[in-house]
């Protein structure tokens, strides 16, 4: 529970009179300092927003923000000549308000601002960055000035004080010109709350842009320029950043004012304690609509279950917010968290800490975690309920030495399956025969495992949940909601060489000899499994996908477009003559654009997160993964995929999709480019319906792509085209899809 946000107005000792004035013993400023922080609602309209006050108003905008609060500031047009200058705003006519070329460097600018005209602005791009600022330039009709002074402050109990003065919204106005405000309670005489009630509705309409008295101008050059001038800083960077400018203030002041400075000051020392070390949710936000949906979900479900959510859609933080609910109730949070990668632990780490958890352990392999544990065990001896996070890989997570400490672990332990579909492997079943912790949770975009019903089976019954599951969030309702962007998929057939296709009808007519055709299925036993497996690979890395590699290549930029942020998905392994395969698409893109910068990001990759800190940074322009891209690895820069590598388990397609499907603020639209390899019709009876079978199940992926895509009927038309070489209806296969979801 944040400090300040158990305080309202009832709680503030206003002048008897309940005015302050600049050559009295209530200050202007005492108000602002007062009233702001414990505000969640401010209305203001203003003659003036001059950037003299900001030295002044500077003391409060953190804790409000810290606090949640949001700001309307409706203002007249007409700013200052040296405001003009810091907000690079100038006056073209009565009807405009207008950005100005920016005369000097941005940064030149912000060192020249005075530390409180930095941290103002500061908080200002802050608040505007979370949609909870608004400047709403105004001129009241017909063409004249607005000079009034006043403003609406709402608090977290609904009370409300009306500001009414002649006092303008500047340094000398607040402290200097025997200026005065009047303030009025909703809580204080009938006379009072009648005029706030009154005047919140004023403010509200002129805000909501609902009154007719004023002509509405433009607002977007004045907070473009001063996101553009502001730091990017976090709320607690701001809370520490006041705590300096409180100090200097101090020294600035005397009587009353330095008194409530210090007063305020003491209380900002102490919201940062508690921000420090308390466990909430981040971004200064609350959580989605729908993760409190999963949450719920979860605890209406006796704490266990499985979240199917499309990737991207914050598995993690949903997970984590699960946590926080716990710990919210019980006043402590214990949890081993299960993933598959060192770069998800590193990445689970970073998540956690955004909620402030704190003992945060890393399990894995090659990290020195043994000595860690043996203290955390000997500390939960005298103390249960002491809070503690582990992160564990599935390959650590069965070794005898990690079951060790996981035995001692309290009962109240969370279990939290990251891409859960692991937890399905021999070893892992065996592992979790022994667990006692009956709160469980698993996170997977594809929770279903590809022909292991055992597995699927033993992952349902551990976290007691099937399908449709705890709670599901689609790829479709993502895109809708506008939590992940809408994309282009552009297929492209790719045939093979003449030896492959000899080669695959070889394996086809050996097939064809396990192939049911009264239920239109191949045998299962370990000959067919190699028969498939050895024409998987023969699809797997064609040899003509390279130059359609290429051809995808030289269409992208010939369209304009620069090839960088992008993913390459490469065939695994050698081809014919033994020259890796991955290297063979890396080498050819180097020889058609030299200047592209690749890089290779494999499970033999060092430094890993370095490698994707460089390719979000733009240092790397494409990156060339197998398999290690699959997997919760999150960097939403990406906006071009390709795919040159088949894969018929779904898993693995729908993760790649989700890789560059992420919200980023220079992102519209990703593109999808997909190596589709089809195999010609022999016309060969024998062998056509254990191709036709192989076909069927690559355009399951194409079709299920192409349904979501802006591009929908540009994408299954070519689908189409492939699909009737051996009598496929795509859009059955669609119908298909639609009823398994």
């Amino acid at each position: 529970m944040q400090i300040a946000a158990q305080k309202n107005f009832r709680q503030i000792t206003f002048p008897s009179g309940y005015e302050y004035q600049s050559d009295g013993p209530h200050l202007p400023i005492e108000f602002y300092i007062e009233v702001f922080p414990k505000s969640k609602e401010v209305y203001l309209k203003l003659g003036y927003f001059s950037s003299s006050a900001i030295r002044v108003l500077a003391l409060s905008f953190a804790q409000f923000i810290y606090n949640g609060g949001a700001i309307k500031i409706v203002t007249n047009h007409y700013l200052y000549d040296r405001d003009k200058q810091l907000l690079n705003i100038v006056d073209v006519n009565e009807d405009a308000v207008v950005e100005a070329n920016i005369a000097h460097d941005i940064e030149w600018i912000y060192k020249r601002l005075s530390g409180e005209e930095q941290h103002f602005l500061d908080c200002l791009k802050y608040l505007a960055k979370m949609d909870r600022l608004e400047i709403i330039p105004v001129i009241l009709k017909p063409n004249s000035m607005a000079h009034y002074k006043q403003g609406i402050f709402i608090d977290r109990a609904n009370d409300s004080i009306f500001m009414d003065g002649s006092c303008n919204f500047t340094a000398k106005g607040l402290l200097e010109n025997a200026e005065s405000i009047s303030i009025y309670r909703s809580w204080g005489s009938d006379f009072e709350a009648d005029k706030v009630s009154a005047k919140k509705q004023d403010l509200k309409d002129i805000a909501f842009r609902a009154s007719s008295q004023y002509e509405y101008l433009y607002k977007e050059q004045i907070q473009n320029a001063i996101t553009k001038i502001g730091k990017d800083r976090n709320v607690l960077e701001l809370l520490r950043q006041e705590v300096s400018l409180c100090e200097g203030a101090t020294n600035s002041y005397t009587g009353r004012v330095a008194r409530t400075i210090e007063r305020y000051q003491n209380e900002l020392d102490e919201i940062i304690k508690q921000a420090e070390s308390t466990p909430k949710f981040p971004f200064n936000s609350t959580p989605r609509e729908y993760q409190v949906e999963a949450c719920s979900a979860w605890r209406m479900a006796n704490k266990q279950g499985v979240f199917a959510m499309a990737t991207g859609t914050g598995k993690t933080i949903t997970a984590l917010n699960c946590l926080l609910s716990e710990y919210e109730q019980d006043g402590t949070y214990q949890a081993v968290i299960l993933v598959p990668t060192k770069v998800l632990v590193d990445q689970w780490r970073a998540e956690a800490h955004l909620f402030n958890f704190t003992n945060v352990y890393l399990v894995y392999s090659d990290s020195d975690w043994k000595k860690e544990l043996r203290e955390l065990c000997a500390s939960l001896r005298f103390n249960q309920s002491l809070s503690f996070i582990l992160i564990v890989t599935y390959q650590t997570f069965p070794t005898d030495g990690f079951q060790k400490y996981a035995k001692q672990l309290p009962s109240s332990t969370i279990l939290i399956a990251d891409e859960a579909h692991n937890i399905g492997s021999r070893l892992m079943k065996r592992s979790l025969e022994n667990i006692n912790w009956a709160r469980r949770l698993a996170l997977s975009a594809t929770p279903k495992r590809i022909y292991d019903e055992e597995g699927n089976s033993a992952i349902e019954k551990f976290f007691c949940s099937t399908e449709p599951y705890t709670y599901s969030f689609s790829l479709d309702r993502a895109i809708e909601d506008g939590y992940l962007c809408h994309y282009l998929y552009f297929p492209h057939i790719v045939e093979l060489t003449d030896d492959e296709q000899d080669e695959y009808i070889a394996i086809s007519k050996k097939l064809a000899s396990f192939f049911n055709i009264n239920d239109g299925v191949l045998k299962k036993n370990e000959s067919v499994e190699r028969l498939l497996l050895a024409r998987k690979r023969i699809v797997h890395k064609a040899a003509n996908k390279l130059s359609a590699f290429q051809r995808i290549l030289e269409g992208y930029v010939a369209c304009g477009e620069e090839l960088k942020y992008a993913f390459v998905y490469a065939p695994e392994g050698e081809d014919a003559e033994g020259t890796n395969i991955l290297a063979k698409y890396i080498n050819k893109l180097s020889d058609t654009y030299p200047s592209v910068r690749a890089y290779a990001y494999t499970s033999q990759s060092q430094d890993r997160e370095t490698i994707l800190q460089n390719f979000e940074s733009g240092y790397f322009d494409v990156l060339f993964s197998m398999k290690c891209l699959d997997e919760g690895v999150d960097i939403p820069r990406a906006q071009l995929a390709i795919f040159c590598s088949s894969t018929g388990n779904p898993r693995q397609f729908i993760q790649r999709r989700g890789r560059v499907l992420r919200n980023h603020i220079d992102k519209t639209v990703a593109i999808i480019h997909d190596l589709v390899v089809v195999p010609a019709a022999t016309g060969d009876w024998a062998t056509h319906n254990v191709e036709k079978s192989l076909l069927r199940q690559e355009l399951i992926r194409v079709v299920y792509f192409a349904s979501l895509a802006n591009n929908y009927y540009e994408a299954m038309d070519i689908c189409n085209q492939a699909a009737q070489k051996y009598d496929l209806d795509i859009y059955a296969l669609q119908d298909e899809l639609r009823s398994a979801s």
